[in-house]
């Protein structure tokens, strides 16, 4: 990588990205000690996006001139051009942290949905209510009535990762894999997008969730545009 990347990633409000595949991007790109240059993109600037990178999706990287779509194709490429730190996309991880995308993803985000909301900006919040009900094939509404459910569906889903954790430190055994970012973020993102619907995790999965989280969260919940430092004031030179 011969000049700064950039990432494209979802804008919200307080300048924070509320999105769980774009914090893989950053998650993977620390890990992987590749800084970047964050920008970031409302659901409205679509068409932007679109013409800016090829695609109408984020996260994308653009780097050297080439266009990199989604989180999962990043930190494949990151294995390839940054070796140093975990191998990402070793052995089966790819397969794994896809079939965590499917499951997890389902029962995830019609829970979190119409709470989700709050940390987009304005502008996107009808257009995520419409595309999200479309998809899902109901209402946020009738989420809400069928939440009892939805949540039992996801403490089974998430009691699927005890007997890997119990037997290893990580999803992806003695190191770090894509299936750890892709389990961590979805959780994270319940924590971040409603709390209201975040399970209570019992061992090792806690364990494992909270060692991660110890590093992990302020690399998601970072500003994408810092705040500029208030400049101090000159002291006040002494009075003859």
């Amino acid at each position: 990588m011969t000049a700064k990347p950039i990432l494209y990633e979802r804008a919200g409000v307080d300048g924070l990205c509320p999105s769980p595949v774009c914090w893989r991007a950053r998650i993977a790109l620390a890990l992987k000690g590749v800084e970047v240059e964050r920008r970031a993109m409302r659901f409205a600037d679509v068409e932007e996006l679109a013409a800016t990178t090829g695609s109408r999706t984020v996260p994308v990287l653009a780097v050297d001139g080439a266009m990199i779509v989604n989180s999962d194709a990043i930190a494949a490429h990151l294995d390839a051009v940054a070796p140093s730190g975990p191998q990402l996309m070793a052995g089966d991880a790819a397969t794994v942290g896809a079939d965590l995308e499917r499951e997890l993803g389902a029962r995830i985000g019609p829970l979190v949905g119409a709470d989700f909301q709050r940390r987009l900006l304005p502008e996107d919040r009808d257009y995520f209510k419409q595309s999200r009900e479309a998809r899902y094939g109901r209402s946020f509404e009738e989420f809400e009535a069928l939440r009892g459910g939805l949540e039992l569906d996801l403490a089974f889903s998430l009691g699927r990762l005890e007997p890997q954790l119990d037997e290893h430190r990580y999803l992806g055994g003695d190191e770090i894999a894509w299936s750890d970012i892709v389990a961590y973020s979805y959780i994270a993102w319940i924590a971040f997008a409603s709390p209201r619907s975040m399970p209570e995790l019992v061992n090792p999965v806690r364990t494992w969730f909270e060692r991660l989280d110890a590093d992990w969260r302020a690399i998601c919940l970072e500003p994408t545009v810092p705040e500029e430092p208030v400049p101090e004031e000159p002291a006040a030179e002494p009075a003859p």
